[in-house]
């Protein structure tokens, strides 16, 4: 098949616009992983990077003749908020493609409105405010410790160490930088405390969650993080220091059941397709509690969801093809990709 991977307009280097290249040790490394997955799979691929110039970007995408688009952007012109944006395009254009459309895509981006909807289904969230540019106190009644963050972002984009405040100054203080410093509301959430497990989670109207992955937090109680802050995510170094790894989840058999039927109904009522990772905490008493949704989530190599993916048998190219054959069965006037 010929498969146009879609991406954001800075994850292609201009001295290797098709991404033949060896995958860079980056954050943007994800891209290289599917081309070449793709291409390992016999597909024809060809890479078209989301520009601010829209009108370019549909000509090349209507000129494409692709059977399937695989949509990798997260962003547009820099902005998370609009990604959804992008996959409105492609439907409009009636072409078929990978991952969550734009509805799944807002309810997982605005922190609150997913939130609420979930809450609604009688899935355990923290109890939480949003609150609008202008607007610093909570209106409810929060319990401290409290962890404040960009109702828009993802990646852990605006969240270190000072997220997690403990009095109402403090929390103040961090909505008014949101604020100020990121133009958008922001969301105001009780800390829980317990073990932080992302799920990977593969299907549509049959949906299969994958081995719960851990984030372990080693030196917690020695002045570590004990949240998924930026550097957590990004800054190997940092990890190294406080003893943070991402590890297979060790559970009793009763308990991984609980989460993946709990990750799998999330999943559902969010509007995920194809695949998505599920971010919950589990307490110390047993309780699952909702974090955020990732729709489109990172599935380079060396990320969790292909990593649990490994561990439940389904090697990197394989998993590639299932997202593909996931969202070809999305459009039945579509040949299916081959099976592998």
């Amino acid at each position: 098949m010929k498969i146009v991977l879609l991406v954001d307009q800075e994850a292609v280097p201009r001295d290797d616009p098709e991404l033949q290249g060896l995958a860079e040790e980056t954050r943007k490394e994800m891209e290289y992983h599917v081309a070449s997955a793709l291409r390992e799979l016999g597909h024809a691929v060809a890479v078209i990077p989301f520009g601010p110039d829209v009108i370019q970007t549909l000509q090349a995408l209507t000129g494409s003749a692709a059977d399937l688009v695989f949509n990798l952007t997260e962003r547009f012109e820099g902005d998370r908020r609009k990604d959804l944006n992008v996959a409105a395009v492609l439907e409009l254009l009636h072409l078929p493609y990978t991952g969550t459309g734009p509805a799944g895509l807002w309810l997982c981006r605005d922190k609150a409105a997913g939130k609420r909807m979930l809450g609604y289904h009688h899935i355990r969230v923290p109890r939480f405010d949003a609150l609008p540019v202008g607007r610093l106190k909570p209106s409810g009644r929060l319990r401290f410790p409290a962890i404040v963050k960009p109702m828009f972002e993802d990646g852990s984009d605006g969240i270190s160490l000072a997220s997690v405040v403990n009095s109402s100054s403090e929390l103040q203080d961090r909505v008014r930088m949101i604020h100020e410093g990121r133009h958008q509301p922001a969301i105001c959430e009780e800390y829980i405390a317990g073990r932080e497990l992302y799920v990977g989670v593969l299907g549509n109207q049959k949906r299969r969650a994958l081995p719960p992955w851990e984030l372990h937090f080693g030196k917690a109680d020695e002045g570590g993080p004990p949240i998924a802050t930026a550097r957590v995510k990004w800054d190997e170094a940092y990890r190294q220091k406080w003893d943070i790894r991402y590890q297979p989840a060790e559970l009793e058999p009763s308990l991984e059941k609980r989460i993946a039927r709990f990750s799998r109904r999330v999943f559902e009522l969010l509007q995920l397709r194809d695949y998505g990772r599920i971010d919950l905490r589990l307490t110390p008493e047993g309780e699952i509690v909702f974090l955020e949704a990732n729709p489109n989530p990172d599935i380079s190599r060396d990320a969790e969801v292909a990593l649990s993916a490994a561990k439940a048998g389904l090697e990197y190219p394989s998993l590639i093809s299932q997202i593909l054959n996931l969202a070809m069965r999305r459009y039945p006037t579509t040949p299916d990709t081959p099976r592998t």
